[in-house]
């Protein structure tokens, strides 16, 4: 991918994984301080849910013998049990079924994320029903036997994994014809206490008024499997390489150095339930030497905008919408398709849109559903990029963040 910054060298995984991403977040920070940024630091989030994927292993025993694919939901208990298993397509099914005793399988259809991501948080309704373990089919369109992980089932009292799309929907076709289906659950993956991450720092200073803030971020957590480089280390080059091309501007001539600050972050503990950034935004709320006047963030799929379902996701007031709808008509002029959604959820930035300040999340068209298909497995790794997709990301960004920071009034 040309000269963009990639994160490939820091997303192998040995089996140590938080000691892999502690040397990581040393090797990004290495590398920033070598950029010749401004204020490169880190800041510890503490107290992190600590839990360890173990040997997993679930296998279909009657109608027949069979083996299948699965990954633990973050937060699942270990369990050894054998079971029944009753197969839902959605959680209106559940009053229909007596459940106690038996392992519940969730076969539902795909309505997109957002809408579909409950199905992977059940074991908390099931368990109050009697159940003793949970699979749900993987949260994604399809799969070519790859499982997804995520979050989900911290705090639960009984197992829970994901299954791929493939093998849940089998086992629904085998419930509908009425033959009775046993499970095996051996599940060594268990919560193990706490941790501490750190959150990545680093900007370029305004000249003319340091104290406001331009904020781009991604997150540099990532699951256990695969490399995590769609979800989100594409999102970390990009940001890196937008901040890098605007300092290589500014040094090339003073003029071009912002007048206001340019402020990067690398969330860590984004995938637990965006901590990192929450944590940062309530260790610095009450600062009074500065104030944040943009935030943004690419956290589904870095990838090159390919047509008009492409867009910056918006939350602000209707004056802030169209002062950026300028800025995106620039964009547009290269022949780049992006437009602006309104949108009121914002991933990690959420605290500062709920504050009132302009915020935005990038979209693209890929973003929508291509992403999930690699999104939180195995299969999510540095080819799941084309070329240019970082580069152009990184180009939205940069020409985003310099005239925010630039323009006389804030947006």
């Amino acid at each position: 991918m040309g000269n963009s910054k990639t994160f490939e060298c820091e997303a192998s995984k040995p089996s140590n994984k938080w000691e892999q991403f502690y040397r990581a977040i040393e090797s990004v920070v290495h590398g920033l301080i070598n950029d010749g940024f401004d204020n490169v630091h880190t800041e510890e989030v503490p107290d992190l849910p600590k839990w360890v994927r173990g040997d997993d292993v679930v296998e279909m025993i009657e109608p027949r013998v069979q083996r299948l694919k699965a990954l633990a939901i973050d937060g699942c208990p270990p369990a050894d049990l054998t079971a029944e298993a009753v197969v839902l397509t959605d959680f209106q099914e559940l009053k229909d079924h007596n459940v106690s005793g038996k392992i519940v399988v969730f076969a539902q259809r795909w309505i997109g994320y957002s809408k579909t991501l409950k199905y992977r948080r059940a074991a908390y309704t099931v368990q109050e029903l009697g159940a003793v373990g949970v699979l749900v089919k993987s949260i994604a369109p399809n799969s070519l036997a790859t499982p997804h992980t995520g979050s989900g089932a911290r705090g639960s009292r009984i197992p829970a994994l994901t299954i791929t799309t493939e093998e849940a929907d089998m086992l629904k076709r085998m419930s509908n014809r009425g033959k009775k289906i046993v499970i095996r659950l051996s599940v060594k993956s268990h919560p193990d206490g706490t941790v501490s991450s750190r959150n990545i720092l680093f900007e370029i200073r305004g000249s003319e008024r340091p104290s406001e803030v331009v904020l781009l971020s991604a997150h540099i957590d990532s699951w256990d499997v695969g490399q995590g480089a769609l979800d989100d280390g594409g999102g970390c080059a990009a940001m890196w390489n937008a901040l890098f091309a605007l300092k290589q501007l500014a040094d090339s001539n003073p003029v071009f150095v912002p007048k206001r600050t340019i402020r990067v972050a690398f969330w860590t503990a984004e995938e637990q339930g965006l901590i990192g950034a929450r944590y940062y935004y309530e260790s610095h709320k009450n600062d009074s030497h500065e104030r944040f006047v943009f935030a943004s963030e690419t956290d589904q799929g870095a990838f090159k905008p390919l047509n008009w379902f492409s867009s910056l996701e918006f939350a602000g007031t209707k004056a802030q919408k169209r002062r950026l709808n300028e800025i995106v008509e620039i964009i547009n002029k290269y022949g780049i398709p992006l437009s602006i959604l309104i949108n009121d959820r914002q991933g990690d930035v959420q605290p500062w849109a709920d504050e009132g300040i302009p915020s935005v999340n990038y979209l693209p068209d890929r973003g929508r559903e291509y992403y999930f298909r690699y999104h939180h497995t195995d299969a999510d790794y540095m080819n799941a990029f084309e070329d240019g997709d970082l580069e152009y990301t990184a180009a939205i960004f940069a020409v985003v963040a310099h005239i925010v920071a630039n323009t006389e009034d804030v947006l």
